[in-house]
């Protein structure tokens, strides 16, 4: 069946059958004369949706035979299928609709007898008004499950432009962004509303944005400024920007800062909130550190996997040594617990005196000979010594936490496991927030027991 003669065009934006035949009927029932035919009759004549076959007017008979310009097929088939599915135009399509109807199709109206200058200046249903605001706001909303959190929303109506950047925002955002009725939503956090402002920029006079966002944005402006007034960290030496509790307890675990320490306050930098180094005195500060430090201090996350087919044992003590991670908390597998402390401790007594070592627990020697051996070598070596603030060493099983342990509020600076063996819930939960926790394997456990973390191999 040919309906419009466009049959070329309808096989590669197939319409539904059922919905033309409706479309017909209706037409017919509103029995529109040539006089009467508007901007949409016409659209949908060009793009072959109707041909006005059962119309009762007798001086438009068949009108078929319309074919659509290769450079405008897609849109004016898009307006012309909208309009045909009861959706009234906006301003800016009718515009559009009118403009190319009278460039590229008046020659095949004329063909028909119909005055196209005249039926584009008539329209079907008044124009439809689209929200056009643009805006940046904080906006407290709901999430899928009923609780409330501050979003930092961008309102537009489509802009290919825009949206690029949204996406590119988004694809940033992991599971903070949701979208609802031209409004895309971000957690409220200082990277969004400064991404947010900026893509704003780019579109000047567009958007209306909150003053308390534009206030922030000037915040964070000066960040970007003047660093050195706003980012905290050590400054010529000097602590800035920093709470005085803070330095305060810098200056009891570390001691002022200097070229001899100042690499140490670089490792705690995650923990202690420090920011900004002079490059200058960091480098000083680091050039007679072993390979295996260095490389540590270049981590990204919590965890650091170290490679035990390219680093020893040894070269691992040294570099917690470098680094000062003391007290040390060294997590035992029971089934080579011997084994494992018998060859920690000849390494670590290197560094460490034993009097500041304490072995947390004891082995059941009806386990067998490996039991007895180890329980043997903590008496035999003096580690069964209380937990004191003088202790440096701490072993117990990576099974369970001993009491003593939590009731001293005992809080390690650097944790130890050869392997990276599954760890007890308990072990997870008491080195759970913890900025220095090093395993030594061949390769990072899918299971390694801190699922906290990012693991860092090295």
């Amino acid at each position: 069946m040919d309906i419009g003669g466009n049959c070329w065009w309808r096989t590669t934006k197939t319409l539904d059958f059922c919905a033309i035949i409706s479309y017909n009927i209706r037409m017919h029932s509103r029995a529109i004369s040539k006089k009467a035919l508007n901007t949409e009759d016409c659209l949908e004549i060009a793009a072959g949706i109707s041909d006005l076959k059962h119309h009762t007017d007798p001086d438009i008979n068949v009108v078929q035979g319309f074919k659509l310009h290769k450079d405008n097929a897609n849109i004016m088939f898009s307006i012309a299928k909208q309009v045909f599915r009861g959706t009234a135009l906006t301003d800016k399509q009718y515009i559009l609709a009118k403009k190319l109807l009278l460039e590229y199709y008046q020659d095949q109206f004329e063909a028909h007898g119909i005055d196209l200058k005249e039926a584009v200046e008539k329209l079907r249903s008044p124009l439809r008004k689209i929200d056009s605001s643009h805006w940046i706001k904080r906006i407290n909303k709901k999430d899928k499950y009923g609780s409330e959190h501050d979003t930092i929303a961008i309102r537009f109506p489509f802009n290919k432009k825009v949206i690029k950047y949204i996406e590119e925002l988004k694809n940033s955002s992991d599971k903070e962004y949701s979208y609802e009725k031209h409004t895309h939503y971000f957690r409220y956090a200082e990277k969004y509303i400064w991404m947010l402002v900026n893509i704003a920029g780019k579109f000047e006079n567009k958007f209306d944005i909150d003053q308390e966002i534009l206030d922030v944005y000037k915040v964070l402006q000066g960040f970007q400024q003047s660093p050195h007034e706003y980012i905290p960290g050590i400054y010529n030496f000097d602590f800035k920007h920093l709470p005085n509790k803070a330095v305060d307890l810098f200056l009891t675990e570390v001691g002022q800062p200097n070229y001899q320490n100042l690499y140490m306050y670089y490792d705690r930098k995650d923990a202690y909130g420090i920011n900004h180094f002079d490059e200058v005195a960091l480098s000083k500060s680091r050039k007679d550190l072993s390979t295996l430090t260095n490389k540590v201090l270049e981590r990204t996350g919590n965890l650091i996997c170290v490679n035990s087919k390219t680093w020893q044992v040894s070269q691992v003590l040294e570099m917690i040594d470098e680094l000062k991670r003391y007290p040390l908390l060294v997590l035992l597998e029971p089934n080579k617990a011997y084994e494992e402390l018998s060859m920690m401790n000849s390494l670590l007594t290197n560094y460490v005196p034993r009097n500041e070592m304490s072995v947390m627990f004891r082995m059941d020697t009806k386990k067998g000979n490996n039991a007895i051996q180890f329980n043997r070598y903590v008496t035999t070596w003096g580690l069964n010594n209380s937990v004191d603030k003088n202790t440096r060493i701490v072993y117990i099983s990576n099974n369970k936490v001993p009491k003593p342990l939590l009731k001293k509020g005992f809080r390690p600076k650097g944790i130890f496991q050869i392997g990276s063996r599954k760890t007890a819930h308990n072990i997870n939960d008491y080195v759970h927030g913890h900025d220095f926790i090093i395993q030594y394997d061949q390769d990072v456990s899918p299971h390694y027991g801190y699922g906290y973390y990012k693991a860092d191999m090295i």
